[in-house]
C-alpha cells in the first residue's frame, strides 16, 4: 500500500532504492563471473537464479508474512510480471557475457524515455516540447552507445535495447501493482513464474555446479535478486517514481566499479558520452514529471 507523502518516507524510499540498485549490480557482476567460467549452461543459470531467489524469499519472508506471502489480488498481472522478469533476465544474462557491465546498464537506463512515450500513447499523458526534445536526445545517446556504424557491433547490443523496452513495461506494471499488492508476495511470485516455466527444459539435462565456489556464486545470484526486487518494490511504496528514479542512475557507477575491479573493463568513450546523454535526458524528464506526474492505469 502507498504511504503518505512526507520527507521521512521519501528519504526511506531513496535509501531502499539505492540498496536495491547495489544488489542488482552485484547480481549482474556475479552473473558475468559465472558465465565467464563456462561450466554451466546459460538457461540453467537463469533457472538457478530464480530458484535460489524463490528459496531465499521463502525462507526469509515466510516467518514474517506467513500466508500473506501467497496472497495476491491480480493473478493475471502478476503472471505477466513474472513472464516479463524471466524474459528480461534471459536477455540480460545472454548479453552480459559479451558486453561490458556499463554498456548493458547505459542502454537499460533509456527505459525512462520509453516509459514517457508509452505513458503518452497509452495513458494519454501529455508531453511538452522540451520533453519530446529530451526523449529524442536520449535516444541519440542510445545510438551513441550502440554505435550502429561500428564494424564490431555485437547483436547483444540490440537484445539489450529490447530489454529496455521490456523493463519499461515492467516498471509501469510494478508501479501499478505496488498500490495494492504485498511487495513480498510480488517478488516471490515473480521468481516462481520463471522457475515453473523453465523447469521442463532445464531439469532433464541438469548440470551440477562443479565446486563450492560455483555453488556460492549461484546462490548469490538468487540472494541478490531476492533482496533487490523486494527493496525495489518497498521503495515504490514509500515514494513516487518521479522521486526515486534519479537515484537509480547510481547503478551506472556501481557497474563501472564492478567491471573495473573484477574484469578490468574500462568503459569506451562512446559509452561514457552516450550514457551521460541518456542520464541527463532522463533526469530532465523526471524533473518535468514532478510538475505533471505520469498517470497510472486504472485499478482492475
Amino acid at each position: 500500500m502507498w504511504r503518505e507523502d512526507s520527507y521521512a518516507n521519501r528519504r526511506m524510499g531513496i535509501l531502499l532504492l539505492s540498496l536495491a540498485g547495489l544488489a542488482f549490480t552485484t547480481l549482474d557482476a556475479t552473473v558475468k563471473w559465472l558465465v565467464q567460467l563456462q561450466t554451466l549452461p546459460l538457461l540453467e543459470l537463469i533457472w538457478l537464479r530464480f530458484f535460489c531467489h524463490a528459496l531465499v524469499s521463502g525462507v526469509l519472508l515466510a516467518p514474517h508474512y506467513k500466508l500473506d506471502l501467497l496472497r495476491i489480488n491480480n493473478v493475471k498481472l502478476q503472471a505477466l510480471r513474472a513472464v516479463l522478469l524471466g524474459l528480461m533476465t534471459s536477455c540480460n544474462f545472454w548479453s552480459i557475457q559479451f558486453l561490458q557491465l556499463t554498456e548493458t546498464a547505459a542502454i537499460l537506463f533509456s527505459s525512462p524515455l520509453i516509459v514517457a512515450v508509452i505513458s503518452h500513447w497509452w495513458l494519454k499523458q501529455p508531453l511538452r516540447g522540451g520533453q519530446w526534445w529530451a526523449i529524442v536526445l536520449g535516444f541519440i545517446g542510445v545510438l551513441i552507445v550502440v554505435r550502429p556504424t561500428s564494424s564490431v557491433i555485437h547483436p547483444a547490443i540490440f537484445l539489450m535495447v529490447l530489454n529496455a523496452f521490456l523493463f519499461s513495461i515492467f516498471t509501469l506494471l510494478t508501479r501499478h501493482l505496488a498500490q495494492n499488492e504485498n511487495p513480498a508476495a510480488m517478488q516471490w511470485y515473480s521468481a516462481m513464474g520463471p522457475v515453473l516455466l523453465l523447469a521442463p527444459w532445464v531439469l532433464p539435462n541438469f548440470v551440477m555446479p562443479h565446486n563450492s565456489v560455483e555453488w556460492v556464486l549461484v546462490f548469490a545470484t538468487g540472494l541478490w535478486g531476492a533482496v533487490g526486487h523486494y527493496l525495489w518494490a518497498r521503495a515504490h511504496q514509500y515514494a513516487s517514481s518521479a522521486t526515486l528514479a534519479p537515484f537509480g542512475y547510481q547503478q551506472l557507477i556501481y557497474m563501472a566499479l564492478w567491471g573495473w575491479l573484477l574484469f578490468g573493463d574500462i568503459p569506451p568513450l562512446a559509452v561514457l558520452v552516450g550514457g551521460s546523454i541518456i542520464v541527463l535526458s532522463g533526469l530532465y524528464l523526471l524533473w518535468e514529471q514532478r510538475r505533471v506526474p505520469i498517470a497510472l492505469p486504472p485499478s482492475t
